[in-house]
């Protein structure tokens, strides 16, 4: 659920002084990397998705993060990471603190009462790469490695400042457009080939973030409604019609008749031969 946040809050981002790296790291070729559920009272961290997607819980919250997002740790906020092994996680993260507010209400990155995670945008691939220097220089560490780190880190937050500031323009009205633009779009497409991703890049949006909306104004995600409105068609085909049941999988966009059954039962509680033999003997045409 998108929050709105005061713009002088949002201001106080760029006046936090002092900011001190801490190290810099990344974290790749691990399909299965998790990180138990842990906390740093004395510092703050980002993690920049570059490839890949996985779940975090972040204070007690569960969020699912791909490439682009990033994810911010402020400092006492218990959280947990997973990759998903079919889509490894490829990240670059860096810890800090702000010395002089440490014992200040105001020592956060983002404020308390906003997400922690903010959406892939057109700021992305600029952030991803000052993430990308920051590790190297850290690494490296050649002539003038901290004070070049130093400005990366002073950059790295001034750009999350701005991102910030792009979330709160997208209003709950925008999103709102998008799921019916997303619903119509697999209404009139649902017997095509269609996947998350696929579906992603037709709208030009992550497809991690393309899930919010769509379950906030539908309270289903888009894949479970494709499957739902593929076998409401394939219920009335069964019901309605003489077609074989591989025949009618094959309609709503299921090239294995054996998926179709499988997921049809699931979904349906009968197997397609039993809904059609349970239905068809109460139905009635008229003779003309």
């Amino acid at each position: 659920m998108h929050e709105e946040i005061d713009t002088k809050q949002i201001k106080s981002i760029q006046r936090k002084p002092n900011c001190h790296l801490l190290y810099a790291g990344k974290v790749s070729d691990n399909p299965y990397w998790k990180f138990p559920s842990h906390k740093h009272d004395d510092l703050h961290e980002i993690v920049m998705l570059q490839q890949g997607a996985g779940e975090f819980i972040i204070d007690g919250q569960a969020y699912t993060a791909g490439e682009g997002d990033i994810l911010i740790y402020n400092r006492g906020i218990l959280h947990e990471e997973r990759s998903f092994p079919d889509h490894p996680l490829f990240t670059y993260y860096c810890g800090f603190n702000f010395p002089s507010l440490a014992v200040s209400n105001n020592d956060w990155v983002v404020p308390l009462d906003r997400e922690p995670v903010i959406r892939a945008n057109r700021y992305s691939d600029g952030l991803a790469s000052l993430m990308k220097l920051l590790f190297e220089e850290s690494s490296v560490q050649d002539v003038n490695f901290h004070y070049i780190s130093q400005k990366l880190l002073e950059t790295i937050l001034a750009l999350i400042e701005r991102m910030l500031r792009s979330e709160d323009k997208v209003s709950e009205a925008v999103k709102g457009t998008l799921a019916e633009e997303v619903k119509d779009y697999l209404d009139k497409n649902f017997t095509q080939n269609l996947s998350l991703t696929g579906i992603a890049e037709k709208f030009h949006i992550n497809p991690y973030y393309l899930s919010h909306p769509y379950k906030n104004s539908y309270e289903i995600s888009p894949i479970n409604y494709l499957i739902h409105r593929r076998l409401g068609e394939a219920t009335r085909l069964l019901v309605t019609t003489k077609m074989k049941i591989w025949e009618v999988g094959k309609m709503v966009g299921y090239e294995n008749p054996n998926y179709f059954s499988i997921l049809f039962t699931r979904v349906i509680g009968q197997s397609p031969k039993q809904f059609r033999d349970s239905h068809q003997k109460n139905l009635f045409y008229q003779k003309d």
